[in-house]
């Protein structure tokens, strides 16, 4: 797969979807770290083993979940 630059906020990310269904998260040459969703139910919550907010990591795996649409 191919990668792909987000908005958050100030933030302009790119995003390296891994062929593990992760996806490793850069902001400009500084990995900020790897995420992947985990289906719970009828939903899907964003993780991650990095040092990063729970509420970052979810605001960056809607942006991916909408840019896979």
């Amino acid at each position: 797969m191919k990668s792909f630059d987000i908005q958050l906020l100030e933030s302009h990310l790119t995003i390296e979807p891994l062929a593990n269904g992760t996806y490793r998260v850069m902001e400009g040459e500084n990995k900020l770290g790897v995420i992947y969703p985990e289906p719970t139910g009828d939903q899907v919550v964003w993780a991650t083993q990095d040092e990063m907010e729970f509420d970052f990591v979810q605001q960056i795996g809607e942006l991916i979940s909408e840019h896979n649409m």
